[in-house]
């Protein structure tokens, strides 16, 4: 199996040959995403109270605010992503998130999906529909990245 090939097939970590387990369909990852996206709305209802505070219970609306929120999403995937590759979502889901040779991503290839994926959802949900096209079952942000989104075989 070569570094761009993944087929439906198990993929496996290269340095072990531990079997990681098969690329993930569609309802996994909405279901994931929907799981992240309440986690993520929550760290925001959290920061925005605490702004309240300091601001007389006014909201607090100004560019800084949504510099804020975005650095809060964009923290939230990548220290999850980078540590074990997988979202509170993920684990709930047992998917997981590795590069296209089973390795664990580099932060280039999660920046890369992170700024990819809103596109992928941007586009009337188009780029998530991607996966169904060709074997590797792979979203446009995956193929940018080089990543691939696997559902975790039961132990």
């Amino acid at each position: 199996m070569g570094a761009k090939c993944i087929s439906t097939e198990i993929l496996p970590i290269s340095k072990t040959n531990k079997v990681v387990g098969y690329p993930a369909g569609l309802g996994r990852r909405l279901g994931a995403l929907l799981y992240d996206t309440l986690l993520v709305i929550a760290i925001w209802a959290f920061s925005l109270f605490l702004w309240l505070i300091p601001n007389g219970g006014e909201a607090v609306i100004n560019d800084w605010v949504t510099w804020v929120l975005g650095a809060q999403w964009v923290g939230f995937y990548l220290i999850f992503w980078s540590r074990q590759g997988q979202t509170l979502g993920m684990q709930a889901w047992r998917i997981r998130l590795v590069s296209t040779v089973g390795t664990k991503p580099t932060l280039k290839q999660l920046l890369q999906r992170l700024l990819c994926a809103p596109v992928s959802m941007a586009c009337a949900g188009f780029g998530f529909l991607w996966l169904y096209v060709g074997d590797a079952r792979q979203t446009w942000h995956d193929r940018l990245s080089h990543t691939v989104v696997v559902h975790l075989p039961k132990e």
